[in-house]
């Protein structure tokens, strides 16, 4: 043991530095109030990971992601009892290898000392942090990344298969976390077979590294494609996002940052969850018919390649623009504001900042084009570093750039510019003045040029900001700090439906109905079609008492509903509230068809069984209330009130042993339902039980609503 911590004395050190540094951080964000709320790919990550353990562990359709994060996120759910920071925890262990690996890098190709000054400036990097305290790819896809990239400069001259093979499966686990580096990966076997390439005669032998490196790679890969093509029939390598990926980075409106497209309006109201099947659909509409998921994959794939060849200087142009954003010193984020997180955070605050420089890319990369110059002489040396760098940069220059697409780039950066750094320091006095001055006149000039803030980065966003905040206290159940959150987003982006129908709903929450009112008739003018804002208002009107435009507005609704732009339930949602109006307009008939139709369109929506339920049983339609009961015990467990809904129907059909048996059931779920209790005494005053078992249960009732006038007027009764 002794031995093992003396000779890894500093790996150890890096990895919990990065740890450290990283738990700091967590907990700093712990005390914020959103913590405990993941947001867009966040969100989706960690509901990825509880389907895979409550629903289906292999899932449904081709993945349309790499999987192996979300399987690994899964068992951090399962061994956390779904605790978000001990989830998270665990996480950053990752974090602290990655470090040490970045650290071994550094000190393979040059020494120790470019070792510690790559892991340390990995250990405090702010993006960095960022990310890895997050739900999200990077966390392990850098691992395997930093970790395979290790292996290969550290064996560069092996020829044991066996390592190779290991390497291999490496860069396959990298893979199916993230699919862009497998364009990386021939690149860099092609390079291994150059390295060991032997005289003519033995070149067999000299290519067997680099096949073997590859083969393990897909053998990886092997059991994500034999399980897409078990579940689709379809042979997908590893996911399905490739074609709608290429085409959101690749159309008429692209702008190079954001997920823009002419045929879905992909605005703030659409979810992860929403996504593939709205863009499934447009996709399936344009050609008229239902589509694979490879068939959908492809369908974009070629609007892509098509709008490259019909628009090439459109394209020429997109790729410009995006390489400006590549190499931009400005961190632009695609999901949480990267700044504007600095606010929750003192130590993050230290390690991330746009001022002058945009720390820490802005002067990272200068300090990489700095190092190029001093380190010209070690081009061989470094080549696998830039043989990774040129590979990848495609991966995100034809796709969608921003922080976390260019992440991937950060480690092996570090790792040049820590060289460069190191080696001019070191060597100063043997670099003559003119070439002193060429290297520092670099530096300033990628200073300068890499701060400046092309196009529209740097433009703060925030209508998002507080859009987000918004959504996080709602959930949290705090309306008055979201209603203050969106009246923020409000003033900074007036135009924006989605937003307005989310503040009308926190403010019907908080009474506030008059404001509610006036909000959604915004809404409406900006969106006439907006499905939500119609059943919204309705549900508004109805409180008023005005039952005949309340039924309007739910017709509204459910013909305007939009299948691609829409919540989970909500037409069902839309039905239920046009049945509620129906009944009290006493269209029994009406209410009983919505109520159908609620539960045709919305089959997994348990409050659509137990109110058709409901329904059915006041109304005397006691077949379909038990039917209907019967059903949403398969789709979720009955509550107390189900229950005795259910038990009552029974009762009033003198069918008094069901009634009853249902009665003690929803006691045994809720022991405070003082109704049920009357009913099991009215019940057995009706069969002439004994009277002190009926004052029994009347006095049960009593102790817990001294008030409940049925049970007092029975009581009365029994004592005269």
């Amino acid at each position: 043991m002794k031995n093992f911590l003396a000779k890894n004395r500093w790996p150890l050190i890096i990895a919990l530095a990065a740890i450290v540094v990283r738990l700091f951080y967590l907990v700093e964000l712990s005390n914020q109030p959103g913590f405990s709320v993941p947001m867009v790919d966040e969100k989706w990550h960690w509901l990825w990971a509880q389907e895979i353990l409550d629903k289906s562990f292999w899932g449904e359709g081709s993945y349309f992601r790499g999987p192996l994060y979300p399987y690994l996120l899964a068992f951090l759910y399962f061994i956390t009892d779904a605790s978000i920071f001990w989830a998270k925890f665990l996480q950053i262990l990752i974090c602290g290898l990655t470090a040490a690996f970045i650290f071994k890098i550094g000190r393979r190709l040059f020494n120790e000392t470019v070792g510690l000054i790559s892991g340390f400036a990995y250990v405090f990097y702010g993006t960095l942090v960022f990310y890895e305290t997050m739900f999200l790819i990077p966390v392990l896809f850098l691992f395997f990344l930093v970790w395979g990239m290790s292996r290969l400069i550290e064996n560069q001259d092996s020829s044991s298969l066996k390592s190779w093979v290991i390497t291999g499966l490496i860069f396959g686990l990298a893979a199916i976390t993230r699919p862009n580096i497998i364009i990386v990966v021939p690149f860099l076997a092609l390079w291994l077979f150059f390295r060991q390439r032997q005289p003519p005669a033995d070149w067999k032998i000299s290519i067997r590294p680099a096949l073997v490196l590859v083969a393990g790679m897909f053998l990886a890969i092997a059991p994500v494609t034999i399980r897409n093509y078990a579940v689709t029939g379809d042979i997908i390598l590893i996911s399905s996002q490739g074609g709608i990926n290429l085409y959101l980075g690749n159309n008429e409106v692209a702008d190079g940052l954001t997920m823009i497209m002419p045929e879905v309006e992909l605005s703030q109201s659409i979810t992860w969850d929403m996504f593939i099947p709205v863009t499934s659909a447009a996709a399936e509409r344009e050609l008229g018919r239902e589509l694979t998921d490879a068939e959908v994959s492809s369908f974009w794939t070629g609007k892509a390649v098509g709008f490259v060849f019909n628009n090439p200087t459109a394209f020429l142009g997109l790729v410009w623009k995006k390489s400006v954003y590549l190499l931009s010193g400005f961190e632009n984020s695609d999901a949480s504001d990267i700044y504007y997180q600095r606010k929750k955070s003192v130590l993050y605050s230290l390690l991330v900042w746009d001022n002058i420089i945009s720390f820490p890319f802005g002067l990272l990369l200068p300090l990489v084009f700095l190092s190029l110059f001093v380190l010209r002489h070690d081009f061989r040396k470094l080549l696998p570093l830039y043989i990774f760098i040129l590979a990848y940069i495609p991966s995100i220059v034809l796709f969608l750039v921003s922080a976390r697409h260019r992440l991937p780039l950060v480690p092996f950066l570090i790792v040049i510019a820590g060289a460069g750094v190191y080696t001019l320091f070191k060597s100063a006095r043997k670099f003559t003045r003119p070439n002193l001055i060429l290297a520092l006149t670099i530096f300033a000039a990628a200073v300068i040029t890499f701060n400046i803030k092309f196009y529209d980065l740097g433009i703060p966003n925030p209508f998002q900001i507080h859009f987000n905040d918004g959504l996080t206290h709602y959930r949290l159940g705090d309306y008055k700090k979201a209603e203050q959150a969106y009246l923020l987003a409000d003033k900074t982006f007036p135009y924006s439906s989605a937003l307005l129908v989310n503040l009308a709903e926190v403010q019907m929450k908080l009474d506030k109905n008059d404001n509610a009112d006036r909000i959604l008739a915004r809404a409406l003018s900006l969106n006439p079609r907006l499905a939500m804002a119609h059943n919204n208002l309705g549900v508004l009107v109805q409180s008023k008492g005005d039952l005949d435009s309340a039924r309007i507005l739910f017709r509204n609704a459910v013909s305007f509903y939009n299948k691609e732009q829409s919540r989970p339930n909500e037409l069902g949602e839309y039905y239920i509230n046009l049945a509620g109006a129906m009944e009290k307009r006493d269209l029994i008939d009406s209410a009983a068809w919505a109520f159908k139709q609620a539960l045709i369109n919305s089959p997994l929506y348990p409050r659509a069984f137990l109110q058709a339920g409901a329904f059915f049983a006041r109304n005397g339609m006691y077949e379909l209330s038990d039917a209907t009961y019967v059903e949403a015990m398969h789709v979720q467990p009955l509550g107390a009130v189900d229950l005795y809904n259910w038990g009552l129907s029974y009762v009033q059909r003198e069918m008094y042993n069901d009634g009853m048996g249902l009665m003690r059931r929803a006691l045994r779920k809720d022991h405070e339902l003082h109704p049920a209790y009357y009913v099991i005494a009215a019940v057995y005053r009706n069969v002439n039980e004994p009277k002190d078992s009926v004052k029994f249960y009347l006095q049960k009732c009593l102790d817990i609503e001294p008030d409940y006038e049925p049970a007092l007027s029975l009581m009365k009764e029994l004592e005269n």
